[in-house]
Order: C-alpha cells, then sequence, then structure tokens
C-alpha cells in the first residue's frame, strides 16, 4: 500500500506502527486531543491497513541485516515517489536520508572493525 494521501494520517499511522498510543499517535500527527477521534481514525480501513502494513515492515527489519534494510528504504522511496503527492515526495526523501545514513554507517563500523 503507498503512502496515505493526508499527510497526518500518514503520521498517525507511523507513530502507531512504532507503538505510541493511540492518544499520543493522533497528538504527534497534529491533531487536537480526542479520544474518539483517534478511535475513528485508527479504524478507517485505509489507515488501519497502513498500520499493519508499517508493522509487518517493521517486524521483517528486526529479522533483516542492514542490506536488507537498505533495500526496503530503498523500495519505499520508490513507492513515496510513484504517489506523486507531497507526502509521498516527503517520505521517498526521508527514506532515502535513511539508507544513506545507515549505509555510511555500515561502511563506518566495516572500516573501524578492519583497524581494530
Amino acid at each position: 500500500m503507498p503512502v496515505l494521501q493526508n499527510f497526518r494520517h500518514e503520521a498517525f499511522a507511523k507513530a502507531r506502527a512504532a507503538g505510541a498510543r493511540l492518544q499520543d499517535a493522533y497528538e504527534d500527527a497534529g491533531f487536537v486531543s480526542s479520544v474518539a477521534h483517534a478511535c475513528r481514525l485508527a479504524s478507517q480501513p485505509e489507515v488501519a491497513e497502513r498500520i499493519a502494513e508499517l508493522r509487518r515492515e517493521r517486524s521483517a527489519a528486526d529479522d533483516a541485516g542492514p542490506e536488507a534494510i537498505i533495500a526496503a528504504l530503498v523500495r519505499m522511496a520508490t513507492d513515496g515517489e510513484a504517489a506523486k503527492t507531497p507526502a509521498g515526495v516527503k517520505e521517498a526523501r526521508q527514506s532515502l536520508v535513511d539508507a544513506f545514513r545507515l549505509r555510511k554507517e555500515l561502511a563506518w563500523d566495516r572500516n573501524c572493525d578492519r583497524h581494530f
């Protein structure tokens, strides 16, 4: 599933997938505090599906090595670009930045291992 069109909904889904409480995720996404609205948003089919997808990716990332994570980030960037929305472009950019940082850190670790 591509990035959600509504950037607040996407932020909410990411926070929930990362383990944030319902109310906290709702507020972190920029909404005014409301338990009822947070519950309603979480139960919307596209939002619930996106949360489940992000949780699956997170679970797979926990089991994967650094190279697999970099590949997943690049796939996420490609999906974000395909969405052709500001939120999708932002997601693509952030995924590429994360992949670059991880690759750089991995190279640094390997370099340190060779010298010590």
